[in-house]
């Protein structure tokens, strides 16, 4: 009995001083925790905060984005002005100054106006300012980038204060993607032509920032706390954005790498010779330069769809890319960023692969003589030899066609480059009389596809089936489920005919200072996505 009281004693002791001991263990982790979370409080109290964000625009001409052809002003006039409809991040179309748009036909659109935007002078915006602008722009002819936008329409009225009215000449395919050019204010403008106006630097927009002081090295935007997206909870963060003006990209650089800027945007290939590899963050997005390889589709050989799919797959696109543009361009695969939301991929595939490229010849009965892929047909002998045509005043793409020229011949396609000159390769692309043509456009924010298989394309390639898909795609930009249902159904007839082969995109980059903080979206379209909740802090 004694032995027993004594093992009970013995446990209730152990027990007890499990108790304590749990008690000091978290009586301890309280007491780091308050510690740890007082050196935190302790950081940020120290942290200091700038709301001022200085930028770098390179030998701007002016702040008016429809005089202007800088592309800095470009990018920074999206601050400051603002178009009925924008683009997001994945290229969607968005409602911007439109409260709605409405497809009537296929030449009439009608646009309803959000009420209560005012211009940063106090102005209304109204309809009457969107015909000044359309014809302003119309009036500038190629002297405004945004002609293009605006040179099929035939016709603006004013319905009411709000909506308008806008007529096209002719059918085309996402129209409403070229309502994303900047509106202007007519009362601003009165009886003054923008194109000769003395007043253009100070034109008030409807944007996220207002045009402050302008000197010879700077421009001033002030935080627009009258911007009608503050009512919808969108606050801005940066009180103040000023613009440095630079003579060149090397003072630019040479600004970024002393401190004296806080954010600029490149597509050089070789920025950090300048500005180093260390001290900074970059974000990258694929530019809108596009070079393909057009193949003519009525050339004797090129007629066979296997020999262009022989072709597609017989280039190294990643070789062409590290070897001439230093591994700093975008294998591309289609003529539409993979940022697109009707093709979105992880990552592209350069499609090369030797061993497909002659399957699918011996397969469709080509014969490998004499280091030369040939076929008969009907009695006669088509032999894959080929004229690539070259601007001979563009030494990188001269590259480019040296390296195709390599890789074909090692997969028994022989090429004859022809380096034409500027107005020689100009006749070319009117006559089409090549086998196949270095090329390559400014790709645009709309997905359509027409300049690629449809009419007129440059590989002189006809196909039923597409020119039925690009009709009803071009019906279904306010469907999205069935607009990517039919996308997909084209991509997949492209990549079984291979009118052309894609070759890379360029490079954009935005370089900024590590003490900027927030999300950087950028695409080609904009780059100050987000822009809202960007704040200096260290």
């Amino acid at each position: 009995m004694r032995k027993y009281n004594f093992l009970k004693y013995v446990f209730v002791i152990f027990v007890i001083a499990l108790i304590i001991f749990a008690v000091y263990l978290n009586k301890k982790g309280n007491a780091e925790n308050t510690v740890e979370e007082a050196t935190q409080k302790k950081e940020e109290k120290n942290l200091t905060t700038i709301t001022t964000l200085r930028i770098a625009a390179i030998s701007l001409d002016t702040i008016n984005p429809i005089t202007s052809k800088n592309q800095n002003v470009q990018d920074i006039s999206k601050l400051i002005y603002e178009p009925m409809l924008s683009i997001t991040e994945d290229y969607q179309i968005e409602n911007c100054l439109a409260k709605e748009w409405i497809n009537l036909s296929d030449t009439a659109y009608v646009v309803v106006l959000k009420e209560g935007v005012r211009w940063q002078n106090g102005g209304q915006l109204t309809a009457n300012d969107i015909k000044f602008t359309i014809e302003q722009i119309q009036s500038m002819g190629e002297n405004s980038i945004y002609y293009s936008n605006v040179k099929h329409i035939v016709n603006v009225e004013i319905l009411n204060i709000y909506t308008v009215k806008i007529t096209i000449v002719d059918k085309i395919p996402f129209f409403e993607y070229n309502l994303t050019f900047p509106i202007m204010s007519s009362q601003y403008y009165e009886n003054d032509a923008i194109a000769t106006s003395q007043k253009n630097n100070y034109a008030p927009g409807t944007g996220k920032y207002t045009i402050g002081n302008i000197t010879s090295t700077e421009i001033e935007l002030k935080k627009n706390n009258n911007w009608w997206g503050i009512s919808s909870g969108r606050n801005l963060s940066l009180e103040t954005i000023l613009v440095k003006m630079y003579s060149s990209a090397g003072e630019a650089y040479n600004a970024f790498k002393l401190g004296n800027l806080d954010l600029m945007t490149t597509q050089s290939l070789n920025y950090e010779e300048y500005i180093g590899t260390m001290g900074y963050k970059t974000v990258e997005y694929i530019g809108r330069e596009y070079d393909y390889l057009a193949l003519n589709c009525s050339s004797v050989a090129l007629h066979y769809e296997e020999l262009r799919k022989a072709i597609n797959y017989a280039i190294d696109k990643s070789n062409i890319v590290t070897s001439v543009y230093e591994n700093k361009y975008y294998v591309a695969d289609f003529p539409v960023s993979t940022s697109n939301y009707l093709y979105k991929v992880e990552k592209v595939s350069s499609s090369y692969n030797t061993n497909k490229s002659k399957e699918l010849l011996e397969e469709a009965g080509w014969e490998l003589v004499g280091g030369n892929w040939q076929k008969q047909d009907e009695g006669t002998t088509i032999r894959a030899r080929l004229n690539l045509v070259v601007d001979s005043s563009n030494l990188k793409r001269v590259a480019v066609a040296e390296e195709i020229e390599k890789q074909l011949a090692q997969m028994g396609i022989i090429v004859n480059i022809i380096r034409a000159n500027t107005t020689q390769y100009a006749k070319y692309l009117e006559n089409k009389n090549y086998d196949m043509i270095l090329t390559g456009k400014l790709t645009g924010i709309s997905p359509d596809l027409t300049s690629y298989i449809g009419k007129g394309n440059l590989s002189q390639f006809e196909d039923i089936e597409m020119n039925e898909l690009l009709r009803q795609i071009a019906d279904l930009s306010d469907n999205e489920n069935e607009l990517k249902n039919k996308y997909k159904q084209l991509i997949r007839l492209i990549e079984e005919e291979r009118p052309y082969v894609s070759l890379y995109f360029n490079r954009g980059t935005i370089i900024y200072a590590q003490d900027l903080q927030g999300r950087i979206t950028p695409n080609f379209y904009n780059i100050f996505y987000n822009i809202e909740e960007w704040v200096r802090q260290y």
